[in-house]
């Protein structure tokens, strides 16, 4: 049914009655009495009761021009959040760096000055046209060409300086910078390794636009910047992220081959080749020559400067109190150079490492991490060479040019065999049926129980017998009632309680275990991990008004959590801000991987918040 409404109207006197917390949302926290009557202008009546439909409602009012459409009010819980995410979510979070989100960017708390920086590679001629035409009228932004890198340590220093946004790819052909997604709160950038996860959830909704433009902006960074950024930021420009964009290349081909131009394979093969080779078989910053296997390094040095203020403030501490010091005035001294402490240099040099990885921040990684072969990144490395070894076979048989070169199967086929066995020699351990991350230095492996332990059954680089066996000796120890957990739990007091740790579950982990244990046949183990994590969200959509934030308290099946950096995405008025980028891929990805005995069950939902 379609009624005309009094949308102002409707909206003050629902709020009134329903959001007794006063927060512009319908949630089992409100103590209204959770049903409401609609009276269209023509005289139609339409009641509403229970919390879930109430907060439909609320939405459908606030988003609609005067007109509300019952059926949308009254759809289940999996069909309304897969409805708001191709209609709505995926488009909230969507940016281009055109002028408005250029501003919107260098003039968001993140900046550091009044006067705002915009870095365009020196090489890119047409990008620097546009956004010199774009910022023109403003006196407060300046435009910085950036040369090709390697960037020496004095530019570094000096970028550091004038912190400001790095330039995404420009189309000639359309006049415009091409589209991405953003994950959404605070991060409103272009992010490495969740383009890959929110590019998943794009293409399982066919938002080939969408997806295109993020592997393309991915494929700019490599070209011009060196490497896949943590984000698009100049503070950035030291760290990649783990490098899902091979996979992510291989995946999307596959599904649009057909919509692609003829060279658009070469291009981007040369570009993976391009980031394989520089930087992750680079031996002065990713690579482990003498065992063969990859770990996690920023090439930037100090305290990584996207940091909030009073981040490091404890570790800060410590060693003022030599100098007789505040941690401020000693960060300040620290960081201007006029105060050199190797100890705390080398800290910081773990931690930027394991902001590389992801996983910032994890008991797994602090202060080991630039020391550690992790098995999630040599996992996801494998699955690089496993790729780029696919698709030179499937596309290139009679070899593939590049740099002077000619790359075949048989020579990425050799690199994944190699780091197949050195993953077996370091790696994995017999005793425990699991594989380790191992350090470098102390010659160990680091027995820590955690999610990236069974990354190696999504990239296919273990054999059946040790997938049984990590799955056996790690599963249960980190699956709970609200999904898989980012470790087991922590024996021993904390002084600060770790994002990626127990008792947290992040969608990423969710994703690429169940591809994992799909894989290897372990179709029920998937079914319980992947309802665990959908029911915690579809819960959370239910019962506060369609939520969807970067991560949850899965031994709780909670959104409220109470730990560093807060929950993005927790906060908002009407209707969530396009939910979480990797979160809405990993729901609508992990509802294929339901029975339908579990989705009816989770549209039960819709009718437990009366």
């Amino acid at each position: 049914m379609q009624l005309k409404i009094n949308r102002d109207q409707i909206l003050n006197d629902l709020l009134a009655q329903q959001s007794t917390q006063g927060t512009r949302t319908i949630t089992i926290d409100d103590t209204g009495n959770k049903q409401f009557t609609v009276f269209g202008e023509n005289g139609e009546q339409f009641d509403v009761r229970g919390t879930y439909y109430l907060a439909n409602l609320l939405q459908e009012v606030w988003l609609g021009n005067g007109e509300l459409d019952t059926e949308k009010v009254l759809m289940l819980p999996l069909e309304r959040v897969d409805y708001l995410m191709k209609n709505h979510y995926w488009n909230v979070l969507s940016r281009r760096m055109n002028a408005d989100n250029v501003l919107a960017n260098l003039f968001d708390e993140k900046r550091s000055s009044e006067k705002s920086y915009l870095y365009v590679p020196a090489a890119d001629v047409d990008g620097l046209a546009y956004y010199r035409r774009i910022t023109a009228q403003y006196d407060n932004i300046e435009i910085i060409e950036l040369p090709a890198p390697p960037y020496s340590a004095d530019l570094l220093k000096e970028i550091d300086e004038k912190a400001g946004l790095l330039a995404l790819k420009y189309d000639k052909a359309t006049d415009q910078p091409l589209p991405y997604v953003v994950p959404g709160g605070r991060f409103n950038e272009m992010y490495g390794w969740d383009s890959y996860f929110i590019g998943l959830g794009l293409m399982a909704h066919d938002q080939y636009e969408l997806a295109r433009g993020m592997l393309e902006n991915i494929a700019y960074q490599i070209k011009y910047y060196g490497k896949m950024l943590n984000a698009n930021r100049s503070y950035y420009l030291t760290r990649s992220q783990p490098p899902f964009y091979t996979p992510y290349l291989a995946a999307f081909y596959r599904q649009y081959a057909d919509r692609l131009p003829e060279n658009w394979l070469a291009e981007h093969l040369a570009i993976a080749i391009q980031e394989y080779e520089q930087v992750w078989q680079n031996p002065n910053t990713h690579y482990f020559a003498d065992i063969g296997l990859n770990h996690y390094f920023d090439e930037g040095v100090g305290r990584p400067k996207e940091t909030e203020e009073g981040h490091f403030r404890v570790i800060l501490q410590q060693f003022a109190d030599k100098h007789g010091m505040n941690w401020q005035d000693f960060e300040r001294e620290y960081d201007s150079g006029s105060l050199k402490e190797p100890e705390l240099d080398r800290y910081f040099e773990h931690d930027r490492a394991m902001r590389e990885s992801g996983h910032d921040t994890t008991t797994r990684l602090d202060d080991v991490c630039a020391d550690t072969a992790c098995v999630d990144l040599n996992a996801i490395l494998y699955r690089v060479e496993a790729d780029i070894a696919q698709l030179l076979l499937e596309y290139y048989p009679q070899g593939f040019e590049f740099a002077g070169q000619t790359y075949s199967y048989d020579r990425f086929f050799e690199y994944a065999e190699k780091r197949y066995l050195a993953m077996q020699q370091y790696l994995w351990n017999e005793a425990d049926g699991t594989f380790y991350d191992y350090n470098h230095l102390t010659k160990k492996q680091n027995a820590f129980v955690s999610a990236s332990n069974l990354f190696p059954l999504w990239a296919k680089a273990c054999s059946p017998t040790q997938a049984k066996r990590a799955v056996a000796s790690q599963l249960p120890q980190l699956l709970r009632v609200g999904g898989i957990a980012s470790t087991a739990p922590i024996s021993g007091s904390l002084n600060v309680e770790r994002q990626w740790d127990y008792p947290y579950g992040w969608a990423p982990h969710q994703i690429l275990i169940w591809e994992g244990l799909q894989h290897f046949g372990f179709a029920d183990e998937m079914h319980q991990a992947a309802f665990a994590w959908v029911q915690t969200i579809v819960r959370a959509t239910v019962e506060y008004n369609g939520l969807i934030p970067e991560k949850f308290n899965v031994e709780q099946s909670s959104h409220k959590t109470n730990v560093e950096y807060g929950n993005v995405g927790a906060v908002f008025d009407y209707v969530p801000a396009g939910g979480f980028g990797w979160t809405n891929a990993s729901l609508i990805l992990g509802i294929a991987k339901l029975t339908q005995a579990q989705k009816d069950e989770l549209n039960a939902l819709a009718d437990s918040t009366v």
